[in-house]
């Protein structure tokens, strides 16, 4: 019989060592074709851990797995499920967006063909998802999966809550991207809280995000109160004042650093678990490149309208904000106009519908979007699939955006289907079906140089749980101000093994951040905010590498997790 630590052991790491020992990742390099054209799958020995840490036989009973981006975080969360099958109910908790991407999951082999049979694999893999004989099979897998798994989406989870009708006796509940749910004043963290403060003892809580702290370190403090902590967390401003030092500058700013991290890193002890994910020569290269874009004399003169009656402006400089507490509408209106500013100076639809005909032309774009005007440039010179991203869906991103491309002959794939000079978008309001269709299509090796579908237009909605293949440019329209945002673009095009089967001249993906800029030199919305991020990262960065050392298999992945050059990782000892 197997003897597990337990949290509060004065040798828990060195004893936990000992008994996953089999786990450890070896020092080795496997080429690209090693890793890339496996002809059987196989789970790699972080995903074996985590599901031989949280399961029927150890005592422990929560943990967050902090999985890097493209580490297979859905697929360690399926196969701890399987270890429980038939021994607890088996609760998901999934953005909606995502609830299609966890029951793929498990028709993947993550599930060992448990609710997909390698016949019925067969048979789709050639299948179009609205094909009739494609949805058939897949009902006949979503009763198998409905058996076993009760899968909800935040909204429903919390509605049901609210009610009453969520019970977590006996049960496992995984949360997926768990920082969406966090929130120091939303309902839904609140109520999600309560089911788990009311639950049994024996719950288990698994918590999956590859960015924990999406916004400010205090996240993390009521993200580890879901796993019921020997000692809960200060939340807050009580949780900064505990591990945060603040201090007010001359110009009204704030700024802070970490403090008292080694208590920090007692508390979160055996909740953690820190996976970088495969090695760096098995994702594409990345070239990250700001594209300054200087106004011209329209657009800036706009945009110096919108500035001069906001509140967060003064005597030509920005108040400086507090990273820590941005609103939502931080200088919304600006931001927009640092994409397009419209032709008749509105707003809207009214605005939007001034931005037509000669107006389009290249000769006559840049006066209105400078950024539209380069982005259109480095596409037409692209040779692969392009993939262009907005925090705006609507008319001060890729509606406007939609509109210059079919004045340059592109359409749209949803209405005229694939082919040359097509473009699709993602906006959050197409159904399941056809973002599977669109993701296929734009995947397909077929469309190594985008002759199906040319590029792949984004909104926040993509953020999450979609892999694009051989994508040679990514287009950030607008800076935000974390860059957790920022990592979750760049990751849906920078994936595992997404560049294996291309020449190594096209193993590079050139991401394109464009900040609207001043002609006088001054410094722009943009350009301020890009400033807040970078600042907002290097506080967040700080805690991250503290639940990276104090990760419950810190020694067990350090060779994936720092690869030569590289800073090392101090892993917790007792």
């Amino acid at each position: 019989m197997v003897k597990y630590p337990e949290l509060d052991d004065s040798e828990f790491y060195d004893e936990l060592n000992k008994v996953y020992s089999k786990y450890q990742i070896k020092k080795e390099k496997k080429t690209l074709k090693q890793f890339c054209n496996r002809k059987t799958f196989q789970l790699q020995m972080p995903q074996k851990f985590v599901a031989g840490f949280i399961n029927p036989e150890t005592p422990y009973k929560g943990l967050l797995i902090y999985h890097r981006i493209g580490a297979g975080k859905t697929c360690s969360a399926v196969n701890i499920a399987e270890k429980w099958k038939g021994k607890r109910r088996i609760i998901v908790v999934v953005p909606a967006a995502l609830i299609g991407n966890f029951r793929d999951e498990l028709r993947s082999q993550c599930a060992d063909y448990s609710y997909l049979t390698k016949a019925e694999t067969k048979i789709i893999k050639n299948l179009p998802p609205l094909n009739h004989q494609y949805r058939k099979i897949m009902e006949r897998s979503d009763k198998r999966i409905d058996k076993v798994y009760k899968i909800y989406s935040y909204h429903k989870y919390i509605m049901n809550a609210k009610e009453n009708k969520i019970n977590l006796n006996n049960a496992l509940l995984i949360i997926d991207e768990i920082q969406n749910m966090i929130s120091e004043s939303g309902t839904f963290y609140k109520n999600l809280l309560n089911t788990i403060l009311k639950a049994p003892e024996d719950l288990r809580v698994v918590l999956l995000s590859a960015t924990p702290m999406f916004d400010k370190p205090s996240e993390i403090g009521l993200t580890m109160n879901l796993l019921r902590l020997p000692h809960p967390f200060p939340t807050g401003s009580h949780f900064n004042d505990m591990f945060l030092n603040i201090k007010r500058r001359k110009n009204g700013g704030v700024s802070y650093r970490g403090k008292n991290l080694t208590k920090f890193k007692e508390m979160i002890k055996g909740h953690v678990s820190y996976y970088r994910g495969a090695p760096p020569h098995t994702f594409p290269e990345m070239e990250f490149k700001i594209v300054k874009c200087k106004m011209e004399s329209f657009q800036y003169k706009s945009y110096l309208t919108a500035l001069s009656s906001d509140d967060h402006y003064f005597r030509g400089s920005f108040r400086q904000g507090d990273i820590l507490s941005l609103p939502n509408d931080f200088f919304l209106g600006e931001r927009i106009i640092s994409n397009v500013a419209f032709p008749n100076r509105s707003i809207n639809v009214t605005g939007f519908n001034s931005f037509r005909g000669d107006k389009l032309l290249m000769k006559n774009l840049s006066e209105y979007s400078i950024k539209f005007y380069k982005i259109l440039k480095k596409i037409k010179a692209s040779e692969g699939p392009v993939f262009f991203y907005s925090n705006f869906k609507e008319y001060g991103g890729i509606k406007s955006f939609v509109k210059v491309l079919k004045k340059h002959k592109f359409k749209n794939y949803k209405t005229h289907g694939a082919g040359l000079c097509r473009f699709a978008i993602w906006s959050g309001d197409e159904k399941h079906e056809m973002k599977e269709e669109i993701k296929r299509v734009f995947n397909q090796k077929s469309n190594l140089y985008g002759e199906e579908i040319k590029i792949l237009l984004g909104s926040p909605s993509i953020k999450e749980g979609v892999s694009l293949l051989r994508v040679e440019q990514v287009h950030i329209l607008e800076p935000y101000w974390n860059m957790s945002r920022m990592d979750q673009i760049i990751g849906r095009a920078i994936r595992l093994c997404s560049h294996h089967d291309v020449r190594p001249y096209r193993r590079i993906v050139s991401v394109y951040l464009y900040l609207a800029t001043s002609s006088k030199g001054e410094e722009t919305v943009d350009q301020y905010i890009w400033k807040l991020a970078k600042e907002k990262n290097k506080l967040i960065s700080k805690f991250e590498r503290s639940l990276k050392e104090a990760a419950v298999d810190c020694k067990l992945n350090k060779f994936a997790n720092v690869y030569p050059g590289e800073e090392e990782i101090e892993c917790l000892e007792d």
